[in-house]
């Protein structure tokens, strides 16, 4: 009896480990599966996902990689806050820190972050304190809302120019009419005048002071979005080459970078006129900076998505984007709003005389695209410019 009891008994330890066993082994297959779950959805996730620890960044799933510009192995040598925007530097970090503490304060906000490459865009950061490895971090979510700020921008940049946009295109033509009765006065003045007459000399000073001004109303009319465009199917790249050719002679101080995407999407659009924008913005870029440097131009396609359904007047969906960023002295944030204002200038009295930004502003509008600036004192600045793509690559 002792014998078939011990049996009994080592029967039921046997089946007991073996039900111990098959439970911590379907433990195991569901810690397993729900690993791979949230694995699946962390690498695949749209938003940027990661995790800061005594200030550096000690894990990312590839959108934050990809957002961040920067190789997996350079994440732990990097402080996170080389990845933020100057202007916003301190309060992000205060916030982070703050955090970290435990104290209770705003865990939802946008900041704009700088990869890697120099590019700028706004994202919207959710963060919230965690352990990481028995220690305190914050695990951070940021969503890229840079076409939604751009959208945003262009909207409220459009009303507050709106009344400045239609003084300045009635201004324009008002002084074409005075230009033209000045240009009609010194042609008569030329009739009466001899050949050898001196005075013809002031005659000719007085018709390059009125080709001057005839320039500046054409400036002040493209900003009015009232100058008129023969309108065509072309390649930016095009555009691009043809204006930078000629400022890669003439400018040989400053290193210029091309980085012009073959498969660009065409553009409807004026070749003279973006040649004008090109043109304008070269020159501020080269006019900021003091000695040696670099300006980089670039083109990419690029896919608008966010606030098509708060802001019918911007064009979103696929656009082609400009970019030209410099390595010049840069802007502050007062400086950068007022960049398109026309006759706007941080040049000494009397050292400028055109409309420059404003005049590129006013075309690329007319166009259904407008223009995105950003800068970094002692940094450079770069702008963007967004035109409307019409069709795929050819």
């Amino acid at each position: 009896m002792e014998e078939h009891s011990k049996a009994d008994q080592n029967e039921a330890q046997r089946i007991a480990l073996a039900q111990k066993t098959e439970e911590v082994a379907s433990l195991r297959d569901a810690l397993r599966q729900a690993e791979d779950k949230y694995r699946v959805l962390v690498e695949n996730a749209n938003d940027a996902i990661f995790v800061l620890q005594d200030g550096k960044i000690r894990f990312a799933n590839p959108k934050a990689l990809a957002l961040g510009g920067v190789l997996a192995e350079d994440l732990e040598k990097v402080p996170f806050s080389e990845y933020l925007h100057p202007e916003e530097r301190d309060i992000v970090v205060r916030r982070h820190e703050q955090r970290l503490k435990g104290e209770k304060i705003l865990n939802m906000y946008p900041l704009r972050i700088v990869t890697r490459q120099g590019d700028v865009f706004w994202g919207e950061v959710n963060a919230v304190r965690i352990e990481w490895e028995g220690q305190p971090a914050t695990l951070n979510i940021i969503r890229d809302i840079t076409s939604q700020k751009l959208i945003e921008h262009h909207y409220f940049q459009n009303e507050s120019l709106a009344t400045l946009r239609t003084l300045s295109g009635g201004m324009a033509h008002s002084i074409n009419n005075l230009l033209m009765g000045i240009q009609g006065r010194v042609s008569l003045l030329y009739r009466s005048m001899g050949l050898n007459d001196v005075r013809r000399d002031h005659l000719r000073g007085i018709e390059a002071c009125v080709s001057d001004a005839a320039k500046l109303t054409r400036q002040m009319l493209g900003f009015a979005q009232s100058g008129k465009y023969n309108v065509t199917k072309l390649n930016l790249n095009d555009v691009i080459q043809a204006v930078t050719q000629s400022f890669v002679h003439n400018e040989n101080h400053i290193t210029l970078i091309r980085e012009l995407d073959s498969a660009l999407w065409p553009v409807e659009a004026d070749s003279q006129q973006l040649e004008q924008v090109v043109m304008n913005i070269m020159l501020n870029a080269w006019q900021s900076i003091v000695d040696k440097g670099r300006i980089l131009v670039k083109t990419e396609n690029f896919e608008l998505t966010e606030g098509r359904e708060h802001y019918q007047d911007a064009r979103t969906g696929k656009c082609v984007k400009l970019t030209i960023r410099d390595s010049g002295i840069g802007m502050d944030d007062t400086v950068r709003k007022r960049a398109i204002e026309p006759f706007f200038t941080t040049k000494g009295l009397g050292q400028h005389r055109g409309l420059g930004l404003s005049s590129a502003y006013g075309i690329i509008a007319n166009h259904n695209g407008f223009i995105d600036i950003d800068s970094i004192p002692e940094v450079g600045t770069t702008i963007s410019v967004y035109l409307p793509a019409a069709g795929d690559a050819q």
